[in-house]
């Protein structure tokens, strides 16, 4: 009979005093016996990393435990990648440290991933916001069934169009995320860049359950994607679209492209992201034949037309 897997879990922390004990207490309580975990702040500057220490202190600084402290914060692929080369697990967790693992979830991944000799694995998530209202990232019925099968398998297609996987859910095979060369460090986020790479070589494998709690915060980093006149992470989009053109081998799949890049355009337009809308524009000029909306948006770009507040007060709802 073969070993339990090892498993590591990088938790990181920027400014998560709230909840940074809780996700730790979370991978504590992990029903799976063998999970090393890595405890990362990055620079914080509110009281995340006395609730660290209070936490080690407390569980007595449990030996497969490893922390690391940052004076000041740093590009969080890297941050992440510097973890990765030092795991000693067969699998690894991204754990944001405002978010929590359910009991079962590394032991429902590693399953999946044991029986199919698979590499990446997924699951639902439940998304609470600050006000304690909670939904699922796939729907559910009353009786806690699927509303709509999700997919699984290639699924490359799928997520170039939309956001149809819950980046906070993946378990990833620790030698093969290290093949891919981890996280890009030339971006400024992870999720979209490393789901598009990962899905294009490997087929994801579905876990029908609920494995984590996801914090959807009005000031996580997450939610700067459309950040009005000012957002960090759109260059960075248009650098993935940018390498999904390449990736691409199929008429459907630049459909598909197109698809994600009209989307990100009007997001960025809404917000008065108008140097990024601009970049977005000249790359869907090289995208092939052009439909009526491209004129709308690009007159809507040469007006330089600000809905933002608008645009702001309507996400935020």
């Amino acid at each position: 009979m073969s070993p339990t897997p090892l498993v590591s879990v990088i938790c990181t922390c920027f400014n998560h005093e709230k909840y940074v004990f809780g996700a730790l207490n979370s991978v504590l309580n992990q029903t799976h016996p063998r999970v090393e975990l890595f405890i990362i702040d990055n620079g914080s500057n509110d009281k995340s990393v006395e609730v660290i220490q209070n936490w080690i202190w407390l569980h007595d600084y449990p030996n497969h435990v490893r922390v690391r402290y940052h004076s000041e914060s740093l590009n969080y692929c890297k941050v992440f990648n510097e973890a990765l080369q030092e795991c000693n697990g067969t699998f690894v967790v991204d754990l944001a440290a405002d978010d929590l693992l359910y009991p079962h979830h590394i032991a429902t991944a590693v399953a999946h991933l044991e029986e199919q000799q698979g590499n990446v694995y997924f699951s639902n998530a439940k998304l609470v916001d600050e006000g304690g209202r909670a939904h699922f990232f796939y729907p559910l019925d009353r009786d806690g069934t699927l509303k709509k099968s999700v997919r699984q398998g290639d699924i490359y297609h799928e997520l170039v169009e939309r956001h149809s996987v819950c980046a906070a859910t993946l378990v990833f095979r620790t030698n093969v995320l290290r093949k891919e060369n981890g996280y890009d460090e030339a971006l400024t986020y992870e999720d979209f860049d490393i789901l598009i790479r990962l899905s294009r070589k490997y087929p994801f494998i579905f876990g029908n359950t609920v494995g984590i709690e996801k914090r959807i915060l009005r000031n996580s980093f997450s939610a700067m994607q459309y950040r009005p006149k000012n957002s960090i992470m759109l260059p960075s989009t248009l650098v993935v679209l940018k390498k999904i053109k390449k990736m691409n081998r199929t008429y459907q799949e630049d459909v598909a492209l197109k698809n994600r890049s009209f989307h990100e355009l009007k997001h960025a337009l809404a917000s008065a992201n108008f140097l990024i809308a601009g970049r977005l524009l000249s790359f869907l000029d090289g995208l092939g034949r052009k439909p009526m909306k491209f004129w709308f948006y690009w007159a809507w770009w040469r007006l330089k037309l600000d809905i933002s507040s608008l645009y702001q007060r309507y996400t935020k709802r």
